[in-house]
């Protein structure tokens, strides 16, 4: 059984020292807070995952086109965090005023749209090429929709989501 991960008031200041510390090196003036009940994901996760968001003068150097210079510094961060503490954490997840939380809000908005015509319709709709992570948030808000079924096809950053209707 996994060994249950303590999260205190010390951990918090380490991390959003960490993320502080790289975004002065890169020349961002920006601060880091730790949000305890931001909600980027649909899925339930042990531990739960510790969310910064980052706040700053212009936010889109860090979320970059699509996400994925925000996804690139996360991948960063959590390397760094992990190295520097060299204790087990639980996951990290790193926002840019709140582009994660209102991303996360109208992926779910659309693939309720969309299940809403395709099953209208009776034909399957291609949303646009989207990161694993909201592939994921699509699939689990439709999950207990059965009038459709999703699938991921394509390669890379290529992939989509396509929203099928269930008698396809």
């Amino acid at each position: 059984m996994a060994e249950e991960i303590t999260i205190n008031e010390q951990l918090i200041i380490d991390i959003q020292s960490i993320i502080e510390e790289l975004l002065d090196k890169m020349g961002i003036v920006a601060a880091a807070e730790y949000k305890e009940d931001a909600v980027v994901q649909e899925v339930e996760r042990t531990p739960k995952p510790l969310l910064f968001d980052i706040d700053c003068a212009n936010p889109g150097i860090l979320i970059g086109r699509g996400g994925q210079t925000l996804d690139s510094l996360q991948y960063l961060l959590r390397t760094m965090i992990s190295h520097i503490l060299k204790e087990e954490i639980p996951p990290i997840v790193i926002d840019v005023s709140g582009y994660k939380q209102r991303r996360f809000k109208y992926l779910k908005e659309m693939a309720a749209k969309v299940a809403n015509q395709v099953a209208e319709t009776g034909q399957p709709l291609t949303l646009e090429p989207m990161s694993a992570y909201e592939r994921r948030i699509i699939h689990t808000a439709l999950n207990d929709d059965e009038r459709v079924i999703t699938e991921s096809t394509g390669f890379e950053e290529s992939r989509k989501v396509v929203i099928k209707p269930s008698n396809y």
